[in-house]
């Protein structure tokens, strides 16, 4: 009987596994809305079917005169549990960040300074709000600095505002915003870069002028938009975006010049919106690209780019000890959850977010970051040179 309990237990955590990374894919495959809501219905539905069937074969016949479908899924529901979570558990426990890479934090409780109760709004997901330890009232100010191989020694020091994933919606009050963005604007930057998921309700369009154009980069601020704004009107928010002072960088790109070179930048949500053309590509000393996914990195790395800023995936949002993030909407599931990843010639940042649609945070603080760009030929001490910022003091 002991045997039985312990076979189900390490049936039901394969099953886990498969179910979260079930719903990952398939949240990065392009679907919408209600579409991808019935998806995630019919999942869970398939795994209650299969548990009951598994339950059910368990308590009456030997493993040995099971239907082969049942004991094949019940064998890889048992490998992933005493194989693949460990496996992928301690690789990560593994993980570094790339070399070149180090970073100064800044934490801020929001809820503590102004009381919870002015952050809260009034819509159906505001009382997970109110469960206890929910970290979605404090703001991490991250500031990294980034060696790269590639950066032109003349832009040593430029730096770069990230932005991710700010999810106006009725759970949180306006005011809640209006301090995130409060911080953000204390932030000196030569570039605002927002990487989509900007609302979840069509009322919160009204808030992007007003709030979005407290922040200023001296050099500029660009945009894109995310899978959650294609469920509203996109057309509005892009246009409501522009009208704060952003370049518009969906499906597009664009060129600045800093310094006398070039840098280009473009800009996608695929594959819920358009995608970006790497035949239209301008050329550049520096390519940057802001992709909402970080599915994109393998593309980007055989397009050439030099560094790719991404939202979407918010760190997990809930971290589990030792385990980490467990459901992340990403083709390649838990791997680019936060922070920084390389892949041939490109670099790649991905942010935790400000805030969600479900708006829950447990060992996931929210975060923007500023990265200060430092060319790898000035560490290495063959020119010397004053930086980009100390020229600009």
């Amino acid at each position: 009987m002991s045997q039985d309990w312990v076979f189900l237990a390490l049936f039901a955590v394969g099953q886990a596994g498969v179910l979260a990374v079930s719903v990952n894919v398939t949240h990065a495959l392009g679907f919408r809305g209600r579409i991808m809501d019935w998806i995630k219905v019919l999942l869970l539905a398939l795994t209650l079917v299969m548990t009951a069937v598994i339950a059910r074969e368990a308590s009456r016949k030997p493993w040995s005169t099971w239907p082969w479908p049942a004991s094949a899924y019940a064998l890889a529901c048992l490998a992933i549990a005493l194989v693949g979570l460990p496996a992928t558990t301690l690789a990560r426990s593994f993980r570094r960040q790339p070399p070149g890479i180090s970073v100064r934090d800044a934490e801020i409780d929001l809820a503590q300074r102004n009381g919870t109760e002015v952050l809260i709004g009034r819509g159906k997901r505001a009382w997970m709000l109110h469960l206890p330890g929910n970290e979605a009232f404090r703001l991490r100010k991250r500031d990294w600095d980034v060696v790269l191989p590639s950066l032109p020694i003349a832009w040593d020091g430029l730096s770069l505002l990230q932005i991710s994933d700010l999810h106006f919606s009725p759970a949180y009050s306006r005011r809640f915003f209006e301090l995130m963005l409060d911080e953000a604007a204390t932030v000196e930057a030569d570039l605002v870069l927002f990487t989509g998921d900007l609302i979840d309700h069509d009322a919160a369009i009204e808030w992007i002028v007003p709030l979005l154009s407290r922040i200023e980069g001296r050099l500029g601020s660009y945009a894109i938009l995310g899978n959650h704004d294609y469920d509203h009107d996109h057309l509005r928010t892009r246009q409501a975006l522009v009208e704060a002072g952003f370049t518009d960088l969906e499906g597009r790109w664009a060129t600045l010049a800093i310094e006398g070179l070039t840098l280009a930048l473009g800009g996608t949500s695929a594959p819920w919106g358009p995608r970006l053309d790497p035949g239209l590509m301008p050329d550049a000393d520096f390519r940057l690209v802001l992709s909402h996914s970080p599915d994109l990195l393998p593309k980007a790395a055989r397009w050439g780019i030099d560094l790719m800023l991404s939202g979407h995936n918010h760190g997990g949002q809930v971290r589990l000890p030792v385990i980490g993030p467990v459901f992340m909407p990403s083709l390649y599931s838990r791997r680019f959850d936060r922070d920084f990843f390389r892949t041939g010639p490109t670099l790649l940042h991905v942010s935790q977010g400000v805030a969600a649609k479900d708006p829950i945070r447990y060992g996931c603080v929210p975060e923007i970051s500023r990265l200060t760009l430092r060319s790898a030929c000035l560490r290495q001490g063959s020119v010397h040179e004053g930086d980009l910022a100390t020229e600009r003091s």
